[in-house]
């Protein structure tokens, strides 16, 4: 991957650490119902969550080329969930005036995969087994 524009702010960002225990995965859904954002994965052999964003603000999906920035440190194998504490989509939308989510959004998450998903929100994401766990 190639960085970001010379302008663009280093991101600092976080890993979930609820997530290291899917090491890897694939993005199989996205869902939204006006209200939660519900990511269903699928990890190591035929281990499935769901990473579940409560009360979004906002999400985007852009193609990983998109996000420069964020590789390769923001990425896997280093992780795939990150919290992004500066220099993500959320200080760009810091910049307009009209921005209203900017009172309510606390918090800014990355789910990074081939179409990366980042989330404005002010509670953690929650991650759901639903199948075998990827440590057994």
């Amino acid at each position: 991957m190639t960085a970001g524009p010379a302008d663009a702010p280093a991101p600092r960002c976080t890993l979930v650490a609820e997530s290291k225990r899917y090491p890897q995965k694939i993005v199989r859904s996205v869902r939204f119902d006006g209200r939660d954002l519900v990511v269903e994965i699928q990890g190591p052999g035929w281990s499935f969550a769901q990473v579940v964003f409560r009360e979004v603000q906002g999400f985007r999906v852009l193609d990983e080329r998109d996000l420069g920035e964020f590789w390769n440190a923001h990425s896997e194998p280093n992780g795939w969930l990150w919290e992004v504490h500066a220099g993500g989509w959320r200080d760009l939308e810091r910049r307009r005036r009209t921005f209203d989510a900017m009172r309510l959004t606390q918090r800014e998450y990355l789910l990074v995969d081939e179409k990366c998903i980042s989330v404005l929100g002010t509670r953690p994401p929650e991650i759901v087994d639903l199948g075998a766990d990827p440590r057994s």
